[in-house]
């Protein structure tokens, strides 16, 4: 299969996986009532997908990344949100504080590629790129974890 046709199965797949953790991952947060819990699960979950394509580049592999990243990520993306909002220091300081969380989200996307660029080179390939990656977000699910004011 060409790399254009395996993406547009790829992708597709990711977008569903994604659709349904964010609906399903968001219920249960809210019914549960436990934000670090499932961003920390997510990131987990995250970084479960990053090792599939670090061990196997197999079609099958691919298929199971894109369903467990689009799963861990889209939960991510409904919960982290909810956990931000709730611990802000001032509410009447929350469009400032959403802002300035905006711009720490768009540095590491800024710095990722060249940071990626590096990895890839010196590292002899994507592999180490993965290894790092899911080694970041095992680290993402860990900050999490001092949070006190929220469960």
């Amino acid at each position: 299969m060409a790399a254009e046709e395996a993406v547009a199965v790829l992708m597709p797949v990711n977008a569903v996986a994604m659709a349904v953790s964010t609906v399903v991952g968001g219920w249960l947060s809210d019914r549960f009532d436990r934000r670090k819990l499932f961003v920390g699960a997510s990131a987990l979950l995250a970084s479960v997908a990053l090792l599939v394509p670090a061990v196997s580049t197999s079609w099958t592999a691919m298929l199971v990344f894109s369903v467990v990243n689009g799963l861990g990520f889209g939960c991510y993306m409904a919960v982290d949100t909810a956990l931000v909002t709730m611990v802000l220091p001032k509410a009447e300081d929350a469009a400032r504080d959403m802002g300035v969380l905006n711009v720490a989200n768009a540095g590491p996307q800024i710095v990722a590629p060249f940071l990626a660029s590096v990895i890839v080179s010196v590292g002899g390939g994507y592999t180490p790129l993965f290894l790092v990656a899911a080694a970041l977000s095992v680290l993402g699910a860990l900050a999490v974890r001092p949070i006190r004011t929220v469960s």
